[in-house]
């Protein structure tokens, strides 16, 4: 009997040192979830709600100031089923690709105006002229951005040639408490009252997880 009990520890710890281990799980199933959740929450086109601009203008040229741009800029406000405002693209690791791909367009109605034979570049320097035509013409480009730790922030990285004046890259991209995208953009407008620099704040509205 004093035999069992002495051999009684040393065969529980014999059996405890066989529990099989918890697994572990390999990185690139973790990875792919990762990319699986961030697909499902932002992957997708986004049309615009709301489009602000810090300072009153005239950009119809109808006399009244406002700083409501769908009032301003006609075509502005989104046809859905025509195109996209905002599209986020979220990839994995392919073949192809040296790790995860984050693609980040925004698209905006680009103000065109022929002055002579050439057509205004979109910069400063441009006083009111009533014979001036200008037209819109719906524009963008497409750019790299990573996320904040905490998904609150996209950060959109700079593209190898930016233009100054047209397709500019958003000064911010945040995630409100409903998901949606406010983005920060600083564009110069062809007004009645000449060429202003403006701060404009627009609100995106995700409306398909298909790109």
């Amino acid at each position: 009997m004093r035999t069992l009990l002495l051999l009684f520890p040393i065969l529980l710890s014999a059996v405890l040192g066989c529990k099989k281990e918890d697994p572990v799980l390999d990185p690139e199933i973790i990875e792919a979830q990762k990319i699986a959740a961030l697909q499902n929450q932002f992957h997708g086109k986004y049309g615009i709600v709301s489009s602000v601009s810090n300072e009153a203008v005239d950009v119809n040229m109808d006399g009244v100031t406002s700083t409501n741009l769908f009032q301003e800029i006609d075509i502005l406000p989104s046809e859905k089923n025509y195109h996209f405002d905002v599209e986020v693209r979220i990839y994995g690791t392919n073949p192809l690709s040296a790790g995860p791909a984050y693609i980040f367009s925004q698209s905006w109605p680009e103000q065109y105006i022929r002055i002579e034979n050439e057509v205004w570049t979109g910069g400063p320097g441009l006083n009111y002229d009533p014979s001036l035509r200008m037209d819109f013409l719906r524009q963008g480009t497409s750019r790299q951005f990573y996320f904040s730790e905490d998904l609150k922030l996209l950060n959109v990285l700079p593209s190898d040639k930016e233009n100054p004046y047209r397709w500019v890259k958003p000064e911010s991209v945040a995630v409100d408490p409903a998901g949606r995208l406010v983005i920060v953009n600083k564009r110069y407008l062809y007004t009645k009252n000449g060429v202003k620099q403006v701060s404009i704040t627009s609100v995106y509205e995700r409306f398909t997880k298909e790109t």
